[in-house]
Formats: structure tokens, C-alpha cells, sequence
């Protein structure tokens, strides 16, 4: 994973998901304590609350490249996936003396298949920079603690989670639910999860900093709106989807071979168990319900990624509860294991090694092309730059990402560089021919200079009172 992400930082694939994030970072670490993302149109902490980007900034301190961001992420998902098998081992020590002796170690062997061959954790680390696997880690750390009685530990990770991004609150919830329906023993602060949760995502919601510029992404959850949505906030939502069951139903029926794909990775088997059903429920249906797909597809597993632990916790678990029961039970969980075993090592074949050349687009030639660039761009410049590439240029206090023709931008500084770089597959309306149309309307009308042709850079002069820039379609 940390080859992966060096490579792609130097071939310049981040998109401006990591623009968004590391202009932050870099802004916190310059002493910009209350970031201004223009990208965005909002200060960075009403983009999901995600306030444990200032500790991180300080690494900047130490490293001043954003790559540290894709380094820290690999480290913080592959410690999730270890504090998951020590919760599977821990279970299956509690089943010891009940279960067949070959059984325990079958299920340790295959909990680390699963992890390490999921092609979803892959997906997860390469698509730039997101909070959603560090609020994942600290939720872990909140199940695994809750599940074993160690509830004191719960005052460090509880608030950990809810600092990590918004969404921690409602995956809170899920695990609080999970307390609660587990037993006795995890019922009361179950309770007080769910509650603490519960609290933090609607107070978040009220003053405007939860979802994609404060609110719930309208094209995401519109059809549950209403043709007046409004605000499109939590409870907004929440209340479409009880009172449009049609839709809901139509939508997910449109995701449900994503959704089988996303569930048999990590055995499926666990949404029927406590410990995977709760966060089954506040991340998947959400992702289900996604009227646009970018929620629950493939490219953006980091958004189901919090789940995928607990159901994986919970598959082991609703096995070992096989294992200890009578011979026709037992059958069952070989039938289970061996299906799950025979799509695991499906999947992880065909997909695993599609995934560098997935998010690597830039070639060497042209990544030796936009380093030269990159170091050449006054750190007081605005930059426009294609969406494919535009997580490189972040480290200013003025970016914009170009992804279709026709877009408006803001002019704010006196110099202004366009860098029109390789298209990215992923935004189709972003084609050669749209981007040799740009390149010649920002040389020929607006009479910027040519600083590097090959990935069409511009440097371009406003004249005094120009506020707006409006490229071609």
C-alpha cells in the first residue's frame, strides 16, 4: 500500500477529493487555523467536521509534502484490519473447548485471507484521501472494547471516532445498537454509543457541517425530497425515505449486485450476527440508497470500508455459533465457508490486479511533465487544473478543479495558471478534445502564455476588476 500511494502521489493521480483535503492540511500547517477551501466555497471544518486534520497537519511540520496524508491512510487501514483479527482470535478463544479443533484455526486462516485479499481495501487506500477509514479504526476500537467489557477504554476511542468525520456519529449509533441487542452485559453503554452518536451527528447537521458543503448531497438523495427539497439535511432524508418506499425499494434494487459483491468479500453471513448487523445498517442502506451509485460502488469502497470489519467480525462469529452446534449446523458452516472461500479467491483474481492501472492514469513521461510544472507555479498563483490531477497543486490558498466545459471560476490573485493535464477516465466530459479547446481559448482569447505546451499549462494575467473566468464547452 505505501509503494502504491508513492507512486501514484508521483505520477500526480489524486483527484480534488485529496485537493480538498491537503490545500487544508497545508493550510493548518501554515497557521491558517480556520481553512478556507475554495474548492469547496466553505471553511473546511463545515466539510463533515472533520477536525483531527489539525493534529495531522502537524506532520507537515516534520514532512511538508502531502503524501504523508496517502501514508497515514494505509497505516490507519491496516491497523483496523489487525485490531479486527485480534477481536476474530479473541472469539474464537471464548469457543475454544466448543467447537472442533481443526475449525479455529480454518476461521483465524480465513479472516486473513479475507482481509488481505479484499479488493475493496485496495480500492479504499487508492482513491486519494478520506476521514471515513480513520473514524473507521477508532469505531473498531469502540466494538472491540465494548464487545470484550473493557468500557473504560471507551472514553478515549468514543471521542476519537467523533472527531475523525461526522459519519462517525451515526457508525456510533450502529455499534451502540449492536451493544444493545448483544446482551445484558454491553446494554447500558450500548445505550450511551448510540445516544453520544445520536447527539453528535444532528448537532453537526443543525449548524451546517455535515455532508458535502454543509448539507446531504441533493443529487445523491434528492428523490426522497420532494420536487422543493430545501435543505437537504439528515432528517430531511431520514423522513423521505419512510414516506417514498417505492423509491427506496426501486434504488436498491438497482444496487443489490454491488451490495452481494461488497457483502460476500467479508462473508455476508455477518449481518445476521449483533456485531455486523449494527453497522451493516447505518453504512450499507445509506450507500444502498444512493440514487446516483458513487456511493456504493466500487471506486468508492471507502465509503462502505467502516462496515466491512464488523461484518467480517460478524461472519466468524455466526460460524463459530455453527461450529457449536450439532452435526447438521456444522455441515452448514463448511457448505458457508466453502462458498465464501470460492468468491473470495474469484474476486480477489480478477480484480486485484486491475487496480494500479484503475487509478494510475498519468503516464511517466507526462508526470515528468507536471513535476517540472509544479515546481515552476508562484506558491501566491491561483491555479485551475484538470480534476484527474489536481490533488499536486492543493498546497496553495487558491485551487479550482476543471471538469467540463462551460464551468465559472473565481479570479482572486493576479497571477492565474491553468494546467490541463492527461483526461481522467472517471470524468468522462473531460476529453482531449474539450481540453485542446480550453488550451486554445485561455492562449488565443485570453492571452495567457504558454509555460509548458505538452500538458497544456497556461499562465495567465488578469486585467484589474476581472473577478470571473468562464472556459469553453
Amino acid at each position: 500500500m505505501l509503494v502504491f500511494s508513492t507512486v501514484q502521489y508521483s505520477r500526480f493521480a489524486l483527484t480534488e477529493d485529496f485537493a480538498n483535503y491537503s490545500q487544508a492540511w497545508w493550510g493548518i500547517g501554515h497557521g491558517h487555523l480556520d481553512p478556507y477551501i475554495t474548492g469547496l466555497g466553505v471553511p473546511f471544518w463545515r466539510d463533515n467536521a472533520e477536525f483531527i486534520l489539525w493534529p495531522l497537519a502537524l506532520l507537515g511540520r516534520v514532512y511538508p509534502h502531502p503524501v504523508t496524508l496517502l501514508w497515514v491512510q494505509d497505516l490507519v487501514v491496516v491497523a483496523t484490519e489487525l485490531v479486527a483479527f485480534r477481536w476474530i482470535l479473541d472469539a474464537i478463544g471464548r469457543s475454544r473447548g466448543r467447537i472442533p479443533d481443526w475449525s479455529g484455526p480454518l476461521l483465524g486462516v480465513g479472516a486473513a485471507v479475507a482481509l488481505v485479499a479484499n479488493p475493496w481495501v485496495y480500492d479504499t487506500i487508492a482513491f486519494d484521501f478520506h476521514f471515513e477509514p480513520i473514524a473507521a479504526l477508532f469505531c473498531v476500537l469502540v466494538g472491540y472494547n465494548l464487545w470484550a467489557g473493557r468500557f473504560r477504554h471507551l472514553w478515549w476511542w468514543v471521542p476519537l471516532a467523533l472527531v475523525s468525520h461526522v459519519l462517525a456519529g451515526t457508525y456510533l449509533v450502529g455499534i451502540g445498537l449492536s451493544g444493545i441487542v448483544a446482551g445484558r452485559r454491553t446494554r447500558r453503554p450500548g445505550v450511551v454509543i448510540a445516544a453520544v452518536g445520536l447527539v453528535w451527528t444532528f448537532v453537526f447537521t443543525a449548524v451546517g457541517a455535515a455532508g458535502v458543503r454543509g448539507e446531504f448531497v441533493t443529487k445523491s438523495y434528492g428523490y426522497l425530497l420532494g420536487p422543493h427539497p430545501g435543505n437537504a439535511g439528515m432528517v430531511n432524508v431520514m423522513a423521505g425515505a419512510f414516506t417514498h418506499p417505492g423509491a427506496v425499494l426501486q434504488v436498491a434494487d438497482s444496487h443489490w449486485t454491488v451490495v452481494v459483491a461488497f457483502l460476500v468479500v467479508v462473508g455476508a453471513v455477518g449481518v445476521l450476527s449483533p456485531w455486523g448487523a449494527g453497522m451493516a445498517l447505518v453504512v450499507m442502506v445509506p450507500n444502498i440508497l444512493d440514487n446516483t451509485g458513487l456511493f456504493i460502488r466500487p471506486g468508492a469502497s471507502f465509503q462502505s470500508w467502516p462496515a466491512m470489519p464488523f461484518i467480517l467480525v460478524g461472519s466468524v462469529m455466526v460460524l463459530l455459533r455453527l461450529f457449536e452446534g450439532d452435526g447438521r449446523r456444522r455441515r452448514l458452516a463448511a457448505v458457508i465457508l466453502v462458498v465464501w472461500a470460492t468468491v473470495l479467491g474469484e474476486l480477489s483474481v480478477l480484480d486485484l490486479p486491475t487496480i494500479p492501472g484503475s487509478w494510475i492514469v498519468v503516464d511517466r513521461a507526462a508526470a515528468a511533465v507536471l513535476t517540472q510544472v509544479a515546481a515552476s507555479v508562484p506558491a501566491d498563483a491561483e491555479v485551475i487544473a484538470s480534476q484527474g490531477i489536481v490533488g499536486r497543486f492543493a498546497q496553495r490558498e487558491s485551487v479550482y478543479d476543471f471538469r467540463s466545459g462551460g464551468e465559472t471560476f473565481p479570479v482572486d490573485r493576479k497571477l492565474v495558471v491553468f494546467v490541463f493535464g492527461p483526461p481522467d477516465p472517471y470524468e468522462k466530459p473531460l476529453t482531449p478534445s474539450l481540453i485542446t479547446a480550453v488550451s486554445g481559448y485561455v492562449h488565443h482569447r485570453l492571452g495567457a502564455r504558454v509555460l509548458r505546451s505538452r500538458s497544456g499549462v497556461h499562465a495567465w494575467s488578469p486585467r484589474p476588476g476581472t473577478t470571473t473566468v468562464t472556459l469553453p464547452r
